[in-house]
């Protein structure tokens, strides 16, 4: 399984990369014809974190972090879906800015559990 949690953790890295990038150049008033490529792109990762914590899960790796994973990927999910309902109110740049941190957040757990993953894997052989 360690080559596939690589995979796997790599995708959700290119995948935050191209995610920042996007959401930076909303944050400036730039290239708002992708917000939609970039919510598909954000789904796409949050199945990737699952994936991670599944993989975990199976291998009885990190089982706790395992379920916050995929309790976080709900919340990713809401909060980036209520984006367009809360993004006109008067906390404009706080909710831009949790959204970011939420972000930050899901790539933690991510790193983390794949490198346990990967560990484990490592040392069983």
């Amino acid at each position: 399984m360690r080559p596939f949690a690589i995979v796997v953790q790599n995708l959700i890295r290119v995948l935050f990369l191209v995610l920042l990038v996007l959401g930076f150049m909303f944050w400036s008033g730039h290239a708002l014809n992708l917000v939609q490529w970039h919510m598909h792109l954000g789904e796409l990762l949050v199945a990737a974190l699952w994936l991670l914590a599944v993989v975990a899960l199976v291998k009885r790796v990190a089982p706790v972090l395992s379920i916050v994973a995929l309790l976080w990927g709900l919340l990713v999910v809401f909060f980036g879906m209520r984006m367009p309902v809360l993004m006109p109110g008067p906390a404009h740049e706080a909710i831009r800015l949790i959204h970011l941190l939420i972000g930050v957040v899901a790539i933690g757990l991510a790193e983390v559990i794949g490198a346990r993953v990967k560990r484990s894997s490592a040392a069983t052989g």
